[in-house]
């Protein structure tokens, strides 16, 4: 949670938890056993800082990856009926079981993410799903607003699991949102969830959809922005983009928290640099880069030193990868005070940072994050 004061994930699964006697309904057991491997991650984890209990620890997560096993034959068999297909409780669990797999490192998640987003589809999509307008009472996470808050941790999964892979993504991606922008019937939980506003989201999406499209060729035309590049093309993707991300600010409301406000800036930041280094191919000693980089992590430092550092991973792996000097020591101290509030996906992210420092050091033709993840089989959802 990077707004620690008020859970609703945990409002919208305890319900379904306790709704149905024990393994009486298939999708509900998923769910029970998914949230039970979460907890177990985290407790492997807190018992592994510091090489205090390296056995307990390890057991621990023989447990958690037995309840995730558990979970997905239990999840297998609710997509094998109607009423599975269409339950709340089924949608929650593959969301659980992926934040299994983000808690555990980030590892083999593709598999469950497709279930997810082939339970969306069968129940028409996430606009079919938000106009049933089942009851939500006020204060409450059932109902409508359940399949809302659903339906956002999908997106944002989807986006940055898109980001690592360097694919379209799926849910923002295509197709219209609408849907994600319709705040008329119950309130979002973004902000409280991720730490940024909502209607950023959308646009890191499209981010992540031109990136891909470069990367694969499919791209047209794609220049830098004015300030960036000499003669660069006004009305090209890549321009349009980076001057949306300039020109973006949050829909003005009152009580926008600081962790809000802080995560804003540091995703338009990493996304400023996503352009200029994955579209524009511009070095990491660009001075723009730079700047961006520099302004994530100290932003990320100040959310550390808060206790607000949750989802934060991305823009310290791709500002980090860009540090130089003294630098990377302040990167080094954030990692190890994410560790307070994060898990095994911590690990991952400084896997990823120390390689492309190494080729960076070594005038490696691969010092980048996407080279290091490709060589390295890092195939990984983390956020």
């Amino acid at each position: 949670m990077a707004v620690p004061y008020e859970n609703p994930i945990a409002a919208a699964n305890v319900s379904l938890v306790f709704n149905r006697p024990l393994r009486s309904d298939p999708a509900t057991e998923a769910l029970r056993l998914a949230l039970l491997g979460v907890a177990a991650v985290h407790e492997s984890f807190q018992m592994g800082r510091g090489g205090a209990s390296p056995g307990a620890s390890v057991n621990m997560m023989h447990l958690a990856q037995a309840y995730r096993g558990e979970s997905t034959k239990w999840l297998t068999a609710a997509c094998s009926t109607a009423d599975g297909v269409q339950s709340d409780a089924a949608l929650s669990a593959s969301i659980t079981i992926a934040l299994i797999d983000i808690f555990t490192g980030g590892h083999r998640w593709q598999k469950n993410m497709n279930v997810a987003k082939g339970l969306v589809q069968s129940r028409g999509g996430p606009g079919a799903m938000l106009a049933q307008r089942v009851a939500s009472r006020p204060g409450t996470v059932i109902g409508t607003s359940r399949a809302k808050l659903l339906l956002e941790i999908l997106a944002v999964y989807d986006t940055f699991g898109s980001l690592a892979t360097g694919r379209e993504p799926t849910i923002l991606g295509t197709g219209s949102v609408d849907w994600w922008h319709d705040d008329t019937l119950v309130k979002s939980h973004v902000e409280i969830v991720f730490g940024i506003s909502r209607t950023l989201v959308p646009l890191l999406a499209q981010v992540v959809a031109s990136v891909a499209r470069a990367l694969s060729g499919k791209a047209h035309i794609l220049e830098l922005p004015d300030d960036v590049a000499s003669g660069a093309d006004p009305t090209s993707e890549c321009t349009l983009l980076y001057n949306d991300l300039d020109n973006w600010a949050p829909p003005p409301s009152e009580g926008i928290p600081a962790r809000v406000q802080t995560g804003n800036m540091i995703y338009v930041n990493t996304a400023k640099i996503i352009l200029l280094r994955d579209v524009g191919q511009v070095p990491p000693t660009d001075p723009i880069v730079q700047r961006c980089a520099e302004t994530i992590l100290a932003l990320c430092l100040r959310c550390a030193e808060n206790k607000l550092s949750v989802d934060l991973n991305w823009p310290v792996i791709i500002a980090a990868s860009h540090a130089f000097g003294a630098c990377r020591r302040q990167v080094l101290d954030l990692f190890e005070a994410f560790r307070a509030q994060c898990c095994y996906e911590i690990d991952t992210s400084e896997q990823i940072v120390l390689e492309v420092w190494k080729r960076l050091d070594q005038n490696h033709p691969g010092a980048d994050w996407r080279s290091v993840m490709k060589d390295l089989n890092l195939d990984v959802l983390i956020l």
